[in-house]
């Protein structure tokens, strides 16, 4: 399945920048700025080929710092009714966007007055008790961050079936739930119990979702070539592995 889906994902010769996918990240805060910059990072190495990254003003310099490749912009001091028309704004531009990573000073209401606007969301972290009213997304929590969505609808798979959303559990097998079918997926390894690695995660899935795919196969493929990535850098650096490892690796998964 997974060389199947990598092949659509095969850019034409003609195609020009945007084409093959557009990536918005809304996250990161002072006390956490790498999370949205592994996930952009991450979803520029997937393929996609712009990312653009939202964020509050005080992060957005250390943000930057991170990479030449980051385009870093502000929402303002935090997530709320004002940072709204600038994130709907960049979320029409987006062909996917990845809410939540290191996002911690929001507003619940603005973030589902979002939601309502944009389209193609894929939903991590703190983002994801805000959000779980909405449906036709793609979640991608760890088993605590998946409380809410069991503690609401008494399991991942009833809340798949009843709101169309797409979840990725992630463990040591990553479970992913799509309209009342799970999935499994046994590729990763010891080492990912580090933080950032499930940022990575979100940054793939979304740059497949960019590229075309639907969600379901987003979502599989995403934690197919995120486990693989992590398995290859598990090889080379045992249990130092951090999570930025994972990033160019993904792009050799991808590309044999």
């Amino acid at each position: 399945m997974s060389t199947e889906l990598i092949e659509k994902l095969e850019r034409s010769s003609k195609s020009h920048k945007g084409e093959n996918g557009k990536v918005l990240i809304i996250g990161g805060s002072r006390k956490y700025t790498g999370a949205p910059a592994l996930a952009a990072e991450a979803a520029l190495r997937a393929g996609a080929d712009l990312v653009k990254i939202l964020t509050a003003e005080e992060a957005k310099p250390v943000i930057q710092g991170f990479s030449e490749n980051l385009i870093v912009e502000s929402y303002g001091e935090r997530f709320d009714d004002k940072s709204l028309e600038k994130a709907v704004e960049l979320g029409k531009w987006a062909d996917s966007t990845v809410i939540g990573p290191g996002l911690t000073d929001f507003d619940k209401s603005a973030l589902e007055k979002f939601a309502e606007e944009a389209e193609k969301l894929v939903i991590d972290a703190e983002a994801i008790k805000a959000l779980t009213e909405t449906e036709a997304n793609i979640f991608t929590p760890h088993s605590g961050e998946a409380e809410p969505i069991r503690e609401k609808y008494g399991s991942e798979k009833a809340f798949t079936s009843q709101k169309g959303n797409t979840v990725v559990l992630k463990g040591r097998t990553d479970k992913i739930y799509a309209e009342g079918e799970v999935f499994e997926n046994e590729t990763g390894c010891a080492g990912m119990t580090i933080g950032g690695t499930g940022d990575v995660l979100a940054g793939v899935v979304a740059s497949f979702k960019a590229q075309g795919l639907g969600d379901e196969n987003a979502a599989r493929l995403g934690a197919f070539v995120n486990g693989r990535a992590g398995e290859k850098a598990y090889e080379r650096y045992g249990n130092g592995l951090v999570a930025s490892d994972l990033i160019d690796l993904v792009a050799e998964v991808i590309k044999n």
